[in-house]
């Protein structure tokens, strides 16, 4: 399976702060892409630097084997916030071939709310890429791969 774009579904237990962000406790979603492949992105967010992995790991390596996702530094916003104990990465949802952008209307359409402005959008039109929804309503969203 080529790249694309990919929903983590991260349950979060506690507040989360660090740089500018302040995330508040609950069920969030983010957005993200893997032009090039999605087994060692993937593997790399289900993984800490310390502390145990996700419980999405086993998963992961399941679906990608072979693949290797290894974390030296948190480099991008959402390394930072699955770094956090409080954080609990426990499913993810594939659109091969999709681009980030391209999941967002629909997002939005199932009533995904901005968790923290300006949150892993960069590189992107939209405003974040870290959103407030109920994991259950993802169940909608048509053309994903589920890994969980």
């Amino acid at each position: 399976m080529k790249g694309g774009a990919y929903l983590l579904l991260i349950r979060l237990g506690a507040p989360v702060a660090f740089g500018r962000f302040r995330v508040a406790p609950g069920e969030l979603v983010y957005l993200g892409s893997a032009k090039r492949g999605f087994g060692p992105r993937l593997l790399r967010h289900a993984t800490r630097l310390s502390g145990p992995p996700h419980p999405v790991l086993p998963a992961l390596q399941s679906r990608f084997p072979g693949a290797r996702g290894r974390k030296g530094t948190l480099f991008w916003h959402v390394d930072h916030l699955l770094e956090a104990e409080a954080a609990s990465l426990e499913a993810v949802l594939l659109f091969p071939g999709k681009t980030e952008d391209e999941l967002v209307p629909p997002l939005l359409a199932l009533g995904a709310e901005p968790a923290a402005k300006g949150f892993g959008a960069s590189d992107s039109r939209a405003p974040t890429h870290l959103f407030r929804l109920p994991h259950r309503r993802l169940a909608q969203l048509p053309g994903g791969v589920w890994v969980r």
